[in-house]
């Protein structure tokens, strides 16, 4: 592990999370006080220092631009249960054109095509499960492109372990609050959250839960 790119792309996604504040405050369309905790901080901060795992500085930005992203988009979701396009339709040729670079230069185009189908895989099937979920917008489903890209960049096992992770993270903290009165049993919970966290988690649980996908 690179520790010093670690800490290098975990300050710099923290500062430019912080740059964006005033950006992030004005995509609410209401009042809430998650607008003014400044939450997207440490969530980049932890994204982008995963991003310096990646063995690649191209990757190392696409990832770490993908940490800013998504912390302002875990934000705001949590606050208003939407994903604006103004945040998520730049991540597509912001990882597009990094992964392209990687590939150019190490010869991976075969991954980067794995990638690309798999934004596409992820993105056809959100939209179809959009049209029979009550707990899906296309938010998710433009975010569920891009993820699907991040996933498919690392393997067809990260891709699965993505999905499947992204609706047991939702269903145990729906459960947990539930049980804890904080909502009721038909609420809706910001799906654009778990999207990402499962993303993340399944980088690394991917090849163990499915070993045999590659």
């Amino acid at each position: 592990m690179n520790l010093i790119a670690v800490v290098v792309w975990a300050l710099v996604s923290g500062v430019a999370a912080a740059l964006l504040n005033p950006f992030m405050r004005s995509q609410f369309e209401t009042e809430s006080w998650l607008a003014k905790s400044w939450l997207q901080v440490p969530i980049a901060v932890g994204l982008g220092g995963l991003a310096g795992l990646a063995p690649s500085v191209p990757e190392q930005l696409a990832f770490a631009a993908m940490a800013v992203g998504a912390s302002l988009l875990v934000v705001i979701d949590l606050a208003e249960y939407r994903l604006p396009d103004v945040i998520v339709l730049p991540l597509y040729p912001v990882l597009a054109g990094m992964l392209t670079i990687v590939a150019a230069t190490e010869h991976k185009w075969l991954i980067l095509g794995r990638a690309g189908a798999a934004a596409l895989a992820m993105f056809v099937l959100y939209f179809v499960m959009a049209i029979f979920a009550r707990d899906l917008g296309f938010g998710d489903v433009k975010l569920a492109g891009v993820v699907g890209g991040f996933l498919g960049w690392f393997g067809v096992s990260q891709v699965v372990a993505g999905f499947l992770l992204a609706w047991v993270l939702m269903a145990a903290v729906g459960i947990v609050l539930i049980l804890l009165r904080r909502i009721k049993v038909k609420a809706s919970l910001p799906f654009g959250p778990y999207l990402i966290a499962g993303a993340v988690a399944a980088v690394f649980l991917g090849p163990r839960m499915f070993p045999t996908l590659g």
